[in-house]
């Protein structure tokens, strides 16, 4: 072996030890008496740690003479760093806490009698059970609790999984095209919308079931059908299906794509238990699980398809790629069934309407729906906030869709190198979903956050139209430094946006109707990227890309603007409202 690679993998034990160390003694020092400063270190140490680790094997996952073996060791070890800092995002209580007894497990424990002998063995038998079976107890009730903390962390673990089974198909696009014997414009038009097709009933049927039978069944089934879906692709690539019969299967796949809006609605319910501020930290932390599957899910998918294509031949290739993705996806599902504690509104609602808690549940609605940052009616919320979200998507697809290409043209970036830039831009947006945009929106409310992310994107947006405009008198390299700096603002924009939406739509809407309202956001979501694509492309080829670009950000500009307005115009009749009580 050599030496360099020695140090690397001393590197990896030295990291394998210290986060056996670290964590315990986090939680028997640090913990208990700064809890808030011992989860920012532990959340820092791991950020930094992936980024050192996925730095010093850089080389050798882009080396093609490097075995395929060790490449894919190497994205595992990365990929085992980031489920232990998701597993350590949900503090837990301290250990000597959990196992000790409580002082009504204790009192009935006698010492054992080792002088007095008017104790017979028969009682000191039971004594030594009941001391036994108490310990067992505590134990059980100590991993029990564990188990239950760890619900919030299954259902990220879950999101990452099944988005990374999502992102590792972006490299193969065209390869699947190839396979299929497609040229290019029918490849991305045919295969790039039959998911969404399927998405449209998916994103808007389970997250309503889940408001009736509950969030952890239907998460398990979207998720375990998203998995046989993907099973299926990958037996028709490798049985060489015809096109229309591949397409139906992505359809199907695309029918159970539920569980982005179920997690949602799933992270409200947990965080509206007890601090409100949980709601906008669990959410923010949804959105770096996200992130994480775009770093790590383009890289892995590339190196899975240069380790399964055999020769000339990318079926192979193409069929491994797409049945990994399955066993994320089914992974997934065993994590939220194992893990996710069940959490049912519609059996609270009921428990407390047959406790004689009526009047209480009407006051918490009305205090919800008067909470709804842009509207004080129901519909009047609902609808401002997907507007709002339908503009954003909007801008977000076109900027994927014709970013690349201005890299490309603008830069002469070759694929490698876009994938790359695309990578450290996510870096960049994970960065600011884990430490800034909960602790933003805390601050200073959901709907400053997201008209500044909004702004944010839109001057990124006109950036990137002013250097398309310019295509002389701009050299190379205060071009790159232009698009560069926009792009950042970009990823700086997004995770300030992010978390708003679904923060300001489950303010306005009961428990029991959330499942439902982010079924209705998926659905508007999902339409604006299908329709935005058709009219940008035109655009495109009539105009060229500095007028997309420009569009884009008109439609962001018209998102921030609406928000703020529909916001002042909520509290203008508030104030009113309460001017008009006091006199």
């Amino acid at each position: 072996m050599h030496p360099q690679d020695c140090l690397r993998w001393m590197l990896f034990a030295l990291d394998w030890v210290s986060f056996s160390t670290l964590t315990p003694t986090f939680s028997l020092t640090l913990q208990p008496k700064r809890p808030v400063q011992a989860l920012q270190a532990l959340q820092a140490y791991y950020f930094c740690n992936w980024v050192h680790f996925i730095s010093v094997h850089n080389e050798d996952m882009s080396s093609k003479r490097t075995p395929f073996c060790k490449r894919v060791t190497a994205l595992a070890a990365s990929c085992y760093i980031v489920s232990t800092a998701a597993l350590s995002i949900e503090r837990h209580p301290p250990l000597h806490t959990n196992l000790s007894f409580r002082s009504s497990d204790t009192r009935h424990i006698r010492p054992h009698p080792r002088v007095t002998i008017m104790h017979t063995n028969r009682q000191s038998t039971a004594l030594k059970s009941e001391a036994c079976e108490n310990s067992a107890s505590g134990i059980k009730q100590s991993i029990t609790k564990r188990i239950g903390d760890l619900s919030v962390p299954a259902v990220l673990f879950a999101s990452f999984l099944n988005l990374l089974g999502f992102t590792m198909a972006s490299p193969i696009q065209p390869a699947l095209g190839d396979h299929f014997s497609l040229p290019m414009g029918a490849s991305f038009g045919s295969l790039s919308s039959a998911y969404p097709l399927g998405m449209m009933f998916g994103v808007f049927m389970w997250p309503t079931l889940s408001d009736v039978i509950g969030r952890k069944i239907v998460m398990t089934l979207s998720l375990f059908g998203s998995g046989m879906g993907l099973l299926l692709q990958s037996w028709a690539v490798s049985n060489h299906w015809t096109l229309e019969q591949f397409l139906a299967t992505r359809v199907l796949t695309g029918c159970f794509a539920g569980n982005s809006p179920i997690s949602k609605a799933y992270l409200a319910d947990r965080g509206s238990e007890g601090n409100k501020r949980d709601l906008t930290k669990y959410l923010a932390w949804k959105d770096a699980s996200s992130t994480m599957a775009f770093i790590v899910g383009p890289v892995l998918g590339g190196l899975l398809y240069r380790g399964g294509k055999n020769g000339l031949d990318n079926t192979g290739g193409l069929s491994f790629v797409i049945r990994f993705s399955a066993m994320c996806s089914l992974v997934a599902s065993l994590s939220v069934a194992t893990f996710m504690k069940s959490k049912d509104s519609n059996k609270e609602t009921a428990a407390r309407q047959s406790a004689g808690e009526d009047n209480h549940l009407d006051a918490k609605k009305s205090e919800e729906l008067i909470a709804c940052p842009l509207g004080t009616k129901l519909w009047t919320g609902v609808a401002t906030v997907a507007c709002v979200s339908a503009l954003y998507h909007a801008a977000d697809s076109t900027f994927f869709a014709f970013f690349p290409s201005l890299l490309q043209k603008k830069l002469q970036l070759d694929t490698g190198s876009i994938g790359l830039a695309f990578t450290s831009f996510a870096f960049i947006s994970f960065a600011m979903s884990a430490f800034v945009s909960s602790r933003f929106i805390q601050t200073y409310g959901p709907v400053a956050s997201c008209a500044t992310g909004l702004g944010t994107i839109a001057t990124a947006l006109f950036t990137l139209s002013y250097v398309a405009f310019r295509s002389t008198g701009v050299g190379i390299g205060a071009s790159a430094v232009i698009i560069l700096a926009a792009a950042g603002f970009y990823y700086t924009g997004v995770p300030l946006y992010g978390p708003t939406v679904p923060t300001m739509l489950l303010q306005c809407v009961p428990p029991k109707r959330r499942g439902a309202v982010m079924g209705f956001d998926g659905t508007v979501n999902t339409i604006a990227r299908v329709i935005s694509p058709l009219i940008m492309g035109d655009i495109h080829k009539r105009r060229g890309a500095g007028w997309c670009f420009g569009v884009a950000g008109c439609y962001a500009l018209t998102a921030a603007s609406l928000a703020v307005l529909r916001r002042w115009t909520v509290l203008r009749k508030d104030f009113v409202t309460s001017r008009a009580k006091t006199s």
